[in-house]
Protein backbone atom coordinates (compact mmCIF):
# COMPACT_ATOMS: atom_id res chain seq x y z
CA UNK A 1 0.00 0.00 0.00
CA UNK A 2 2.91 2.46 1.22
CA UNK A 3 4.62 1.97 -2.37
CA UNK A 4 1.36 2.77 -3.98
CA UNK A 5 0.67 6.17 -2.35
CA UNK A 6 4.30 7.00 -3.13
CA UNK A 7 3.68 6.28 -6.72
CA UNK A 8 0.55 8.33 -6.93
CA UNK A 9 2.05 11.04 -4.93
CA UNK A 10 5.13 10.85 -7.27
CA UNK A 11 2.92 11.17 -10.24
CA UNK A 12 1.09 14.16 -8.93
CA UNK A 13 4.13 15.73 -8.53
CA UNK A 14 5.50 15.22 -12.31
CA UNK A 15 1.95 16.30 -13.73
CA UNK A 16 1.57 19.36 -11.75
CA UNK A 17 5.76 20.15 -12.34
CA UNK A 18 5.25 19.78 -16.19
CA UNK A 19 3.02 22.76 -15.95
CA UNK A 20 4.45 24.74 -13.61
CA UNK A 21 5.59 28.42 -14.14
CA UNK A 22 6.29 26.99 -18.21
CA UNK A 23 4.84 29.32 -20.60
CA UNK A 24 4.08 29.13 -24.35
CA UNK A 25 6.91 30.21 -26.46
CA UNK A 26 6.41 32.16 -29.76
CA UNK A 27 8.63 34.25 -31.61
CA UNK A 28 8.47 38.07 -32.83
CA UNK A 29 10.43 39.58 -35.43
CA UNK A 30 11.44 43.25 -35.93
CA UNK A 31 13.04 44.42 -38.93
CA UNK A 32 14.42 47.80 -38.65
CA UNK A 33 16.21 49.56 -41.24
CA UNK A 34 18.16 52.71 -40.49
CA UNK A 35 17.95 55.58 -42.53
CA UNK A 36 19.15 58.18 -40.21
CA UNK A 37 22.17 59.69 -39.80
CA UNK A 38 24.33 58.03 -37.93
CA UNK A 39 24.81 54.66 -36.09
CA UNK A 40 21.83 53.65 -33.87
CA UNK A 41 22.28 51.22 -30.89
CA UNK A 42 19.13 49.17 -30.17
CA UNK A 43 17.44 46.90 -27.78
CA UNK A 44 13.66 45.04 -27.32
CA UNK A 45 12.08 45.74 -23.85
CA UNK A 46 9.38 42.94 -22.16
CA UNK A 47 6.53 45.12 -21.24
CA UNK A 48 5.05 42.48 -19.52
CA UNK A 49 8.67 40.88 -17.03
CA UNK A 50 11.71 42.03 -16.56
CA UNK A 51 13.22 41.37 -20.19
CA UNK A 52 15.58 42.62 -22.30
CA UNK A 53 16.92 41.24 -25.55
CA UNK A 54 19.88 41.36 -25.98
CA UNK A 55 20.74 42.12 -22.69
CA UNK A 56 20.23 44.57 -19.97
CA UNK A 57 24.03 45.78 -20.44
CA UNK A 58 24.11 44.95 -24.25
CA UNK A 59 22.92 46.22 -27.43
CA UNK A 60 23.05 45.56 -31.07
CA UNK A 61 23.75 48.23 -33.36
CA UNK A 62 22.37 49.46 -36.69
CA UNK A 63 25.44 50.54 -38.53
CA UNK A 64 24.01 50.59 -42.24
CA UNK A 65 20.63 50.79 -44.27
CA UNK A 66 19.94 47.51 -44.87
CA UNK A 67 16.95 46.03 -43.11
CA UNK A 68 18.14 44.38 -40.19
CA UNK A 69 15.77 41.00 -39.02
CA UNK A 70 15.67 40.24 -35.03
CA UNK A 71 14.07 37.28 -34.32
CA UNK A 72 13.29 37.19 -30.60
CA UNK A 73 12.12 34.30 -28.95
CA UNK A 74 9.44 35.24 -26.51
CA UNK A 75 6.36 33.65 -24.16
CA UNK A 76 2.77 33.78 -26.32
CA UNK A 77 1.00 37.07 -25.96
CA UNK A 78 3.81 38.82 -24.46
CA UNK A 79 4.16 42.50 -25.80
CA UNK A 80 7.40 43.61 -26.85
CA UNK A 81 8.86 47.33 -28.10
CA UNK A 82 11.64 48.23 -29.75
CA UNK A 83 13.76 51.00 -28.45
CA UNK A 84 16.78 52.85 -30.01
CA UNK A 85 19.23 55.84 -29.85
CA UNK A 86 22.34 57.46 -31.11
CA UNK A 87 23.50 57.52 -27.76
CA UNK A 88 22.67 55.80 -24.13
CA UNK A 89 21.28 59.40 -22.91
CA UNK A 90 18.63 59.32 -25.28
CA UNK A 91 18.43 62.64 -27.02
CA UNK A 92 17.54 61.37 -29.82
CA UNK A 93 15.13 58.06 -30.17
CA UNK A 94 13.15 55.52 -31.52
CA UNK A 95 10.32 53.37 -29.82
CA UNK A 96 10.98 53.32 -26.41
CA UNK A 97 14.06 54.81 -26.16
CA UNK A 98 17.42 53.21 -25.27
CA UNK A 99 16.75 52.55 -21.79
CA UNK A 100 13.23 51.22 -22.68
CA UNK A 101 11.18 54.23 -20.43
CA UNK A 102 9.93 56.62 -23.37
CA UNK A 103 6.25 56.05 -24.46
CA UNK A 104 5.60 55.03 -28.16
CA UNK A 105 3.25 54.56 -30.85
CA UNK A 106 3.00 51.68 -33.53
CA UNK A 107 6.62 50.24 -32.12
CA UNK A 108 5.96 47.18 -30.42
CA UNK A 109 4.59 43.85 -31.43
CA UNK A 110 2.54 40.74 -29.76
CA UNK A 111 4.83 37.74 -28.95
CA UNK A 112 3.05 34.96 -31.33
CA UNK A 113 3.75 32.34 -33.91
CA UNK A 114 5.69 33.75 -36.95
CA UNK A 115 4.76 37.40 -36.06
CA UNK A 116 6.76 40.46 -38.06
CA UNK A 117 6.49 43.95 -38.54
CA UNK A 118 8.92 46.40 -40.08
CA UNK A 119 9.78 49.91 -39.14
CA UNK A 120 12.01 52.49 -41.32
CA UNK A 121 13.90 54.50 -38.71
CA UNK A 122 14.62 58.00 -39.56
CA UNK A 123 15.23 61.73 -38.43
Amino acid sequence: MRKLLAAISLGLLLIVGAGAGSAQSGDATFRLTNNATFLIMIKFFSQNRNWVWPSATTHWSLDDNAQHAFRLACQDGEKICYGGSYTTDDQTYWGVGFNGDKGCSNCCLTCGSNVSHSWNLTE
